[in-house]
């Protein structure tokens, strides 16, 4: 069965190395900035969901789309478009408690599996000084990152104090208890490569 991520994105092309199935990537062409909603958690599920069927009109098998944001009382945190938004939102993060949505989809026509949901995941951050932040925004590709962060370098995890919900969500932009059981009903085998 062939298995296509709707998403060019690093950090889930690792998730799915790491599970050790046969995969190839197909980026979904959509402007996600077209999708809203006044429920965050359903904006991101919709997002992922327009990215799925936006694979899924070109290709067979399935397809496995995400959306990650991050948000701080009403601020929704995508990818910055320049370094000046970059250092903002990490100083509105900064000592404060965030929330990240990653919104998943999964379709495999051939087993009849339609699946969409959110992970909810919140964190706090440690203060960053400024001196912090500029280096940071300096030395990285903050403009690739929701939230001009990615908690899965090693230095970045320590940005954060606590978090609470979807760890691979939250790490890794793809929610590990939404993806394993869809690839266990489409009879895939884990580590099958």
């Amino acid at each position: 069965m062939k298995i296509i991520l709707a998403s060019g994105s690093t950090t889930r092309k690792i998730m799915m190395d790491a599970f050790g199935v046969p995969y190839s990537i197909v980026p979904a062409n959509i402007n996600e900035k077209t999708i809203r909603d006044g429920n965050l958690k359903i904006q991101a599920e919709k997002i992922a969901r327009a990215k799925a069927e936006n694979v899924l009109k070109g290709n067979d098998g399935i397809i496995i789309a995400a959306d990650t944001f991050g948000s701080f009382k009403g601020h929704i945190l995508e990818k910055p478009q320049s370094l000046k938004e970059a250092r903002e939102m990490l100083k509105l993060q900064s000592n404060r408690k965030c929330t990240m949505y990653t919104g998943f989809c999964y379709i495999d026509k051939a087993n009849n599996i339609n699946y969409s949901n959110t992970a909810v995941s919140k964190y706090t951050f440690r203060k960053l000084s400024d001196e912090e932040i500029n280096k940071f925004v300096k030395n990285n590709p903050v403009l690739k990152w929701s939230a001009a962060f990615a908690p899965l370098d090693p230095y970045q995890v320590g940005f954060i104090d606590q978090i609470e919900g979807s760890m691979t969500g939250l790490m890794y932009g793809l929610p590990a208890e939404f993806l394993i059981p869809c690839l266990e009903k489409s009879g895939i085998k884990l580590f099958s490569k």
